[in-house]
C-alpha cells in the first residue's frame, strides 16, 4: 500500500493554487507583502523548487532533470535568485513538473519506507532525516506558503486559493 490516501488532499491543493497562479497577471505576481518579503512570483518558485529539493535532493526520486530546478540543493528562485523573474505561465509549468515527482514519491512510496533513514553529505554539513520527514516537510511547506500567498492575494482582492471547498 503507497502512501497516497494519507496525502489525498494534495492533487487538489496543486491543481487550485496552479489554477490561480496561471490567472495572475506579472504585476499581481510582482506583489511584494510587506517590506522584506519576497514577490509573490518567488514564493510560488520557491514552493515548487524545494519540492524537488526534498525530493529528488535529499530522498533521491528522479525527476530533477524534467523540471526547471536540475539544482534545485543550490539554485531556487528566491532562495538564492530573485533577478530572474518568473511569470504566470511559468510558475504554472513548474509546478506541473514539480507535482509529478510528489506524484511519483505518494504512488511509489510505501508505509514501511518512512522509516528509512536518509544521509546525504554536503561540504559543510551532513544532513540525517528519514524519507517520511521529507514528504511531510514537503507537504507542510506547500500549504504553508499557500496561505502565506493566500493573505497576500486577499490583501490585494484577488482570488484566493481555495483548499477547503
Amino acid at each position: 500500500m503507497t502512501i497516497r490516501s494519507a496525502y489525498s488532499t494534495w492533487p487538489t491543493y496543486n491543481r487550485r493554487l496552479r489554477d490561480v497562479v496561471a490567472a495572475m497577471t506579472d504585476a499581481q505576481l510582482a506583489i511584494v507583502p510587506v517590506p522584506g518579503r519576497w514577490p509573490l512570483w518567488a514564493t510560488v518558485g520557491h514552493l515548487a523548487c524545494q519540492r524537488v529539493s526534498g525530493l529528488c535532493g535529499l530522498a533521491g526520486e528522479p525527476g530533477a532533470e524534467t523540471t526547471p530546478f536540475p539544482n534545485a540543493l543550490y539554485n531556487c528562485p528566491g532562495d538564492e535568485d530573485l533577478e530572474h523573474v518568473w511569470g504566470p505561465a511559468a510558475l504554472a509549468d513548474a509546478l506541473d513538473s514539480t507535482f509529478r515527482i510528489v506524484e511519483g514519491a505518494l504512488d511509489g512510496w510505501t508505509l514501511e519506507m518512512l522509516d528509512e533513514e536518509l544521509r546525504r553529505s554536503f561540504p559543510t554539513e551532513e544532513w540525517v532525516g528519514t524519507r517520511g520527514a521529507i514528504i511531510q516537510r514537503s507537504f507542510a511547506h506547500d500549504v504553508y506558503h499557500i496561505a502565506e500567498l493566500n493573505e497576500a492575494l486577499s490583501t490585494a482582492g484577488l482570488p484566493l486559493v481555495a483548499l477547503w471547498d
